[in-house]
């Protein structure tokens, strides 16, 4: 094999694993089923802390979005229930829905 055919070989095989690497690198993230996202120390979404979140038929990624939105997302509608009280703070559960898509998460709140 000639020196030109040896480099034009290397060239198109270089060239067909970047293209696949890339293609790869270039996938959207894919919807959970269901799961639980980490919220690292639960600080930087609104609230005084957020406790937990779940996501279901979407991704964390989503979730921690209309989580730090308050839900105030177009095409979701959430609902709050009040889990406890006391003079200092109260925490609070919200679910999410967009379709099928689910986000529930728990927050702590001083007063």
């Amino acid at each position: 094999m000639s020196s030109k055919c040896r480099v034009l070989v290397v060239l198109l095989s270089s060239s067909v694993i970047l293209l696949m690497a890339t293609g790869a690198l270039a996938q959207p993230p894919r919807a959970r089923a269901a799961g639980s996202c980490g919220v690292g120390s639960g600080h930087g979404y609104g609230y005084t802390y957020l406790t937990s979140l779940k996501v279901t038929k979407t991704s964390c990624a989503t979730g921690k979005n209309v989580a730090r939105h308050h839900g105030h997302v177009h095409g979701w509608k959430c609902s709050t229930k009040r889990l406890a009280t006391s003079p200092v703070q109260y925490e609070s559960r919200v679910t999410c829905a967009s379709g099928s898509r689910r986000v529930v998460w728990t927050f702590s709140q001083n007063r």
